[in-house]
């Protein structure tokens, strides 16, 4: 246990609506490894965002709440010490970047009054050894000509450079923990390469943990050590990256491994998972994926299967796997 930074065991986060209360985060518990990398992977609405402003303590109040569980970091649980302690610990020792960075930076404010405000609250710097920092940090993330940036406002940078002074405003402090979501999903391949290799060589160098949200598996493959991967709000598989790649045991994560574009020729159809995600106000009664899933059996329609052992470090919830299924 000594080598694990966060744990999270049981994390239950849920939204009110007109409709009804929703479900975003349903009963889900992972370890994040001191200095290692742990991908969140799945589609658009499974929960891998809610899950990450969970830890943060971040859901939008009133209507969003955190249900249950506990969020252990550093020995100390984030659900039950005060909005003032948990203040000091972000952007601290928990930092994260946020998907889109026009819209997380202020457009009123330069780049160096906003990474300068990080460092005045967490590190007391005040003046030029202020000023100095903010260039040090943005010549670390690889920013030309920083002196001059810092004095620029976010409409002059373009997309790459506004995801790096995302990154070197969450890597101020040197942060224990970097949450990541979905940092390059808005920048063009060229970019994200470099933004990649940028993130990776700082996890190195810095030694920080990681917890990188995506749902591209190619980035997964690139810079996880472990993986869990969520749908409507549940893990349906977890396991270290090698296995999750070479032998993936879920339905669904076959199928999102088997519709990445480098799977296919050119001129072949790309394959897909049918159908769409559930509605979280109209879950189906037993397994979430079986309306998609090709190996649904009647169980399947039935009961939520456990999220259970079913080879060396590697889990998975799927009744091909669980008592009352069998496997084919």
């Amino acid at each position: 246990m000594s080598d694990i930074l966060l744990k999270v065991e049981g994390l239950r986060t849920s939204f009110k609506t007109s409709d009804g209360k929703v479900n975003a985060v349903d009963d889900i518990s992972f370890n994040v490894r001191k200095g290692k990398v742990l991908g969140i992977v799945g589609e658009s609405g499974c929960g891998k965002s809610v899950t990450s402003l969970s830890v943060m303590r971040l859901i939008p109040k009133p209507n969003g709440f955190i249900e249950g569980g506990k969020i252990i970091f550093s020995d100390k649980d984030l659900l039950k010490i005060s909005e003032r302690e948990m203040r000091s610990l972000r952007g601290n020792d928990i930092a994260m970047i946020f998907q889109e960075p026009m819209t997380a930076l202020n457009p009123v404010f330069t780049i160096g009054d906003q990474i300068g405000e990080v460092l005045e609250l967490h590190e007391n710097l005040r003046g030029e050894q202020k000023t100095e920092k903010c260039i040090e940090l943005l010549e670390l993330v690889g920013i030309p000509r920083p002196e001059k940036v810092i004095k620029e406002y976010p409409h002059q940078l373009s997309g790459g450079m506004r995801q790096r002074v995302m990154i070197a405003m969450a890597l101020s402090c040197n942060p224990k923990l970097l949450i990541a979501d979905e940092p390059t999903t808005a920048l063009d391949v060229t970019i994200q390469a470099q933004v990649l290799e940028l993130m990776n060589k700082l996890t190195d160098e810095l030694e920080t943990s990681v917890m990188f949200i995506t749902h591209d598996l190619g980035v997964i493959a690139e810079m996880a050590n472990d993986v869990i991967v969520m749908y409507a709000g549940k893990i349906v598989e977890e396991g270290d990256v090698v296995s999750i790649f070479k032998n993936p045991q879920h339905p669904y994560t076959i199928g999102l491994l088997e519709s990445r574009p480098d799977r296919v020729d050119k001129n072949q159809r790309l394959t897909c998972i049918p159908g769409m995600v559930p509605s979280p106000f109209d879950m189906p009664k037993g397994c979430a994926f079986a309306p998609r899933c090709s190996k649904c059996m009647d169980i399947c329609n039935e009961k939520m299967p456990e999220l259970i052992e079913v080879k060396p470090g590697q889990k998975a919830r799927c009744w091909l796997h669980s008592k009352g299924g069998h496997k084919e």
